[in-house]
């Protein structure tokens, strides 16, 4: 059965879990089983959010590592890695849509993995990267075999997805995969993780966090992800538009700084309230206008996610993130399961290290998804890869609302954004897509995938017309049915 007779047969709840699992092998350098994955999902009478985000194991601390002499933590190989949260999403969206596992894991072996991994220029790219990032704690000998000889994957996957099918997600934390994973780490070092990291591990809370955009109402995902740089961000804009004067480029790449510094602050920590975002967004935006503060760069967001959206008739709308963090994750693969570890922990690299990296702890994630509502439509939006993802859910939100865009306009049109503090030059970088007057910019002259890959879809309550519409940044799709 093909994709789009799997949607319209009204099994799209198992025709969104399969897309899901078949990016495991087919986009193995940006997500998959061993990383995390949120998925949001709405109806006209209930907002339901699952976080499968990752968490620390009962030896990962900052103590630990200075033990292991480990001054910071790794980029890439054991270290590096986290206990995955992505099926525990999974079992619990399965769980509610009482989807049979069999049928969509067939349905992946006859009419999509079969075809093989998809070999795109940033798979390749990534693998390239990689052989440059091995270090003596990585383990990357099967998927190597593959790049390197086109092996076929078959096994991998095939014996992954038949134990799925046979003991579910939870396999992952109490079962037979749950058992290799322990088993590879633990001969790697014996004193890492625990079994009960697996067994006794319990998902992150799911957060609603809302606020108001002109007039629309906003819904993001709030625990453990960035929701105050986006809604501040959102409050800098709307205080832009009700103004006689926009705001400039690089003035909203400013504000992006000046928010990731207050975020930064104690006091931000404090502030929980939208009331209080709104006064702080105030100031910020005060600051903009009257005192013309020098370029400010925004924090070190390494970050690839993979987003999807879809939209159905009868108003449910759906949002999957899935990331194993930077590509490829950290470089450690589990033997005859194709799955990929990720590299989060890496995420706790930073001046706070010692306060911030414990064990059972969740690293900070990105702010997908994202849920839109207004008096006649109401969409899902989420953008994959790129450190930028608040600066660019911003932007097009404030295009389709603000400017009343078309949808596929707002999310074409070009980008700006503050990319923070570049590494080699120790220069802030504010990156544009088309040319600006202010110097500090530097030009793409062209759409990048810098600026991340934007997927929605949505439906127009008033018509009952769904929609979706793709970033030409990149080859995704959102669906609409």
């Amino acid at each position: 059965m093909a994709m789009q007779a799997y949607l319209t047969s009204g099994a799209t709840p198992h025709a969104l879990l399969s897309a899901a699992v078949s990016l495991t092998y087919n986009l193995p350098h940006l997500c998959g089983l061993g990383g995390d994955a949120i998925i949001m999902q709405s109806t006209p009478h209930n907002l339901a959010i699952f976080n499968g985000t990752g968490r620390t194991g009962f030896h990962q601390h900052h103590d630990n590592y200075l033990h292991k002499g480990l001054v910071s933590i790794p980029r890439r190989g054991i270290y590096s890695t986290m206990i995955y949260g992505c099926p525990s999403a999974y079992d619990r969206y399965t769980r509610l849509h009482d989807i049979d596992l069999n049928g969509v894991f067939k349905h992946l072996h006859d009419n999509d993995l079969k075809h093989g991994v998809v070999a795109s220029s940033s798979l390749i790219q990534a693998f390239d990267n990689s052989t440059k990032d091995s270090l003596r704690q990585t383990r990357f000998s099967q998927w190597n075999k593959y790049f390197i000889q086109q092996q076929d994957p078959a096994p991998f996957y095939r014996q992954t997805l038949a134990t799925l099918a046979r003991e579910g997600f939870a396999s992952m934390y109490r079962g037979q995969l749950a058992a290799q994973v322990f088993d590879a780490l633990s001969t790697c070092d014996p004193h890492l993780y625990t079994p009960e990291d697996f067994s006794d591990f319990t998902p992150n809370p799911s957060e609603v966090k809302k606020t108001t955009f002109m007039h629309a109402n906003v819904t993001a995902h709030g625990s453990n992800s960035p929701w105050k740089e986006l809604f501040l961000l959102l409050k800098v804009y709307q205080w832009s538009a009700e103004d006689t004067a926009l705001l400039t480029p690089a003035q909203l790449c400013t504000a992006a700084g000046l928010i990731d510094s207050w975020v930064a602050s104690p006091l931000s920590s404090e502030t929980h309230s939208d009331d209080s975002l709104s006064q702080q967004a105030a100031l910020i935006y005060q600051q903009l206008k009257f005192d013309n503060p020098e370029p400010v760069p925004q924090l070190s967001k390494p970050s690839h996610t993979i987003f999807m959206a879809c939209a159905e008739a009868d108003g449910t709308l759906t949002g999957i993130t899935n990331s194993i963090f930077t590509p490829l994750g950290s470089l450690f693969e589990i033997d005859d399961t194709g799955i990929i570890l990720s590299n989060r922990a890496f995420s706790f690299n930073g001046p706070h290290l010692g306060s911030t990296f414990k064990g059972n702890t969740a690293a900070k994630h990105t702010t997908n998804c994202v849920r839109v509502t207004t008096d006649h439509l109401e969409f899902i939006i989420g953008t994959s890869g790129g450190p930028v993802q608040s600066q660019t859910l911003a932007y097009v939100i404030y295009k389709i609302i603000a400017e009343q865009c078309p949808v596929q306009t707002a999310l074409s049109s070009p980008r700006f954004a503050n990319l923070g503090r570049h590494p080699k030059t120790n220069g802030i970088t504010y990156l544009s897509e088309s040319a600006q007057t202010n110097p500090i910019f530097t030009c793409t002259h062209g759409l990048s995938d810098k600026f991340g890959v934007v997927q929605l879809a949505g439906i127009n309550t008033l018509t009952g017309q769904v929609f979706a519409a793709a970033d030409p940044r990149g080859s995704g799709v959102a669906l609409a049915v």
